[in-house]
C-alpha cells in the first residue's frame, strides 16, 4: 500500500484520481474539506509561513502514524505549500517521494514565484542529499505544450489527470514482470526525476518537466500482445527508439504487454545536478 499525500488544491485533486486504484491510501490536506475519512480541513492562513507553523496536532499526529511508502503532492507556489515541509517531517521514518507541480511563473504573483523557489530549492536539497528517495517535477506549461490546446473549463482536470494516470502506470509496470527487459542500474544519485509520455513511431519524448543534465532515462513500453507475438523487427525498432542524441545520457527499458488497442511508452528521466542554477555563471 502506497500512501498517498495531497497538499493544497492541486495535490488533492490528483491524489483524488489515484484513489480510483488499489494500491494507494490517500489523506488530502487543503482549506474547506468535507469531513471525511483522511481528509484533514485547515483554516486559510493570511501569511504563508502560518501553515507550517500553526499545522494543527490532529493533522501531525494522524500523519506519524503513517507505515509504509508516502507519496506528497504539492503544487508550487501556493501559500499552503509553506507546510510541505512539515509535513514530510511528521512521515520522515517511510520511504518518501514526492511530486511537485511547478506553475506557470508568467500568470502568478510575485509573492507565489517567490514560494515556489524557496520550496522547490529545498526539496531538490533534500532529495539530492538523500532524505527524499526521489523528487518528480511536472509543469503545467510542459503539459500543456505535450498535449496541445485544452479548453479552459478542463484545464486543470485535464493536466491533473495526465499527472495521475502517468505516474499510476509507471508504478503498474515497476511491479510488473517485463516481456524483455533492460533497465539501468541506477547510480543511487540521481534522484531528481520527471516523467513523460511518447510513441513507439516518433522519436519525441513528451516530458512534463524541462529537466537540465539529465543522466538517466528509462524507458517503459507498452506493447499490444499481437505485436510481441508477431512483429520481428519489433526489438531493433525500440532499440532506436531509446537511442539518445546525446551520447552521456544512459537508457534502459524495459517490454510490456497491453490490453490496450494502441501502444504506448512511459518515460522517466533522472538527474543528480540541482535544477534552476546557471552554473555557467
Amino acid at each position: 500500500m502506497i500512501n498517498v499525500i495531497g497538499l493544497g488544491s492541486a495535490g488533492c485533486n490528483i491524489a483524488a484520481l489515484l484513489d480510483d486504484h488499489d494500491p494507494y491510501r490517500v489523506y488530502k490536506i487543503d482549506t474547506n474539506l468535507p469531513k471525511e475519512k483522511n481528509y484533514f480541513s485547515i483554516a486559510k492562513r493570511t501569511n504563508a509561513e502560518d501553515y507550517e507553523s500553526k499545522l494543527p496536532a490532529k493533522i501531525t499526529n494522524a500523519l506519524k502514524k503513517i507505515s509504509g511508502p508516502v507519496v506528497l503532492i504539492v503544487a508550487g507556489g501556493g501559500k499552503i505549500s509553506s507546510a510541505t515541509l512539515r509535513i514530510l517531517e511528521c512521515v520522515s521514518g517511510n520511504p518518501i517521494e514526492v511530486i511537485y507541480i511547478k506553475p506557470d511563473l508568467s500568470t502568478v504573483s510575485a509573492t507565489a514565484q517567490t514560494l515556489d523557489k524557496i520550496t522547490f530549492g529545498i526539496l531538490q536539497e533534500y532529495t539530492r542529499s538523500g532524505i527524499f528517495e526521489r523528487l518528480y517535477v511536472a509543469s503545467n506549461t510542459e503539459i500543456e505544450r505535450a498535449v496541445g490546446n485544452i479548453p479552459l473549463s478542463q484545464y486543470y482536470p485535464k493536466i491533473n489527470a495526465i499527472i495521475a494516470s502517468t505516474f499510476h502506470m509507471l508504478n503498474v509496470y515497476k511491479n510488473t514482470p517485463a516481456s524483455f527487459s533492460s533497465f539501468l542500474d541506477s547510480d543511487g544519485i540521481s534522484r531528481i526525476s520527471t516523467i513523460g509520455v511518447g510513441t513507439l513511431d516518433k522519436v519525441v519524448d513528451q516530458m512534463f518537466f524541462p529537466l537540465d543534465y539529465v543522466g538517466e532515462k528509462n524507458y517503459y513500453f507498452a506493447i499490444k500482445q499481437k505485436q510481441l507475438d508477431e512483429d520481428p523487427e519489433l526489438l531493433t525498432n525500440i532499440k532506436r527508439r531509446v537511442k539518445q542524441d546525446d551520447p552521456t545520457i544512459k537508457t534502459g527499458f524495459g517490454v510490456y504487454a497491453t490490453p490496450y488497442d494502441q501502444n504506448y511508452i512511459y518515460i522517466v528521466a533522472n538527474t543528480k545536478i540541482i535544477q534552476g542554477v546557471n552554473y555557467d555563471e
